[in-house]
């Protein structure tokens, strides 16, 4: 009589313990217990596949990674769509923000971008912004006051009807 009895309180107890990790899975606990956008998620490393329209962010702790499903990727991170799996790739070690691994579209403290890529110095010919961090040609500064198109009235050879003429004063 006992036998039965025991065998019944283990299987009363191993249907509780099957409920509680199919909560544990839904809830995750990998990054704060969030799997939001998950479509796998393990509580030791979150999620491990997004939804089609997410990008998978893994965080690495030491030895450990985290995943997440994100909208967007975090800064210093661009997504790369693949076939099977969006992902969150870093950004160069000098780029702050970038669109893709080739271009920065802001740089780290001490560089300065020219054309997508972030130098510790600015190429001859252009000078550094230090408000953007960022290389401005040298030419296009000049341009703006040496090429200025004179007034329409102010043409070389052509002189101002009286119209056009200021007055003058009589004494």
């Amino acid at each position: 009589m006992r036998a039965p009895l025991y065998l019944l309180l283990l299987v009363a107890h191993a249907v509780d313990m099957l409920a509680l990790n199919r909560r544990k899975k839904q809830v995750g606990s990998g990054l704060g217990g969030n799997c939001t956008g998950c479509i796998i998620c393990s509580e030791e490393n979150g999620c491990s596949t997004c939804q089609q329209r997410l990008f998978l962010f893994i965080r690495r702790e030491g030895i450990r990674q985290y995943g997440k499903c994100v909208h967007d990727c975090p800064p210093g991170y661009f997504g790369i769509r693949g076939q099977e799996v969006n992902r969150c790739k870093k950004c160069g070690a000098t780029c702050e923000s970038c669109f893709s691994q080739d271009f920065c579209i802001r740089c780290k403290r001490r560089f300065y971008l020219y054309k997508g890529k972030c130098l510790p110095t600015c190429p001859p010919g252009t000078l550094a912004h230090q408000n953007t961090q960022e290389c401005q040609e040298r030419s296009s500064q000049r341009k703006g006051r040496k090429d200025r198109r004179p007034h329409k009235d102010r043409k070389p050879g052509r002189r101002l009807d009286a119209r056009q003429r200021p007055p003058t004063r009589q004494p």
